[in-house]
């Protein structure tokens, strides 16, 4: 793997890795077509490092969220994360469940930053590794992974276009109902 394809491969891998609604596994698939096994094993270790580095991203901008909510409700501080909010994420990074109960779980908790990264990268390692590997093992041309990569970063921004293009439609016009 260049040095040219690494980089995409870092901006795409954290950003995926964090609220924006683009999964990682396709960006990892499209990337391991064509490589050895240990080439394989550095490609999801580098992954496993961008979840990380995503979950420090999610960590500082839902805090961010967390602390205005708090200020709003006149709530009391911040309680730290307990084992079990740490055990979940690594369950969900793990396993195939959504990482948004982990993401819902940081409006309510404030987890050791360094910690929590460390957490989803060492979970995610094996977990992408049994990807590369069932992909390879479909033994699809490895054009196809570009094409499923392509079209799951084509639909991201799609949905995030049509996001932004919603118009905020008042509570009154809601409300209204016109006729008898």
């Amino acid at each position: 793997m260049t040095w040219l394809e690494l980089v995409p491969f870092f901006g795409l891998g954290i950003l995926s890795n964090t609220v924006f609604p683009m999964p990682f596994e396709p960006l990892l698939v499209a990337y391991s077509g064509g490589r050895t096994d240990s080439d394989l094993a550095v490609l999801c270790l580098l992954g496993s490092l961008c979840a990380g580095a995503g979950a420090l991203v999610d960590a500082g901008w839902l805090g961010v969220v967390r602390r205005r909510m708090r200020r709003r409700l006149e709530v009391p501080a911040d309680m730290r994360a307990g084992l079990r909010f740490y055990l979940f994420t690594a369950a969900a990074g793990l396993l195939p469940i959504p990482f948004t109960l982990v993401r819902a779980g940081l409006l309510h908790a404030r987890p050791r930053p360094l910690l929590f990264a460390g957490i989803v990268a060492v979970a995610r390692y094996p977990r992408y590794l049994v990807i590369v590997f069932a992909w390879g093992a479909l033994a699809l041309p490895e054009w196809a992974g570009w094409v499923l990569g392509g079209a799951t970063l084509l639909a991201a921004l799609e949905w995030r276009h049509m996001q932004r293009g919603r118009k905020h439609v008042p509570a009154a016009a809601r409300g209204a109902v016109s006729g008898p």
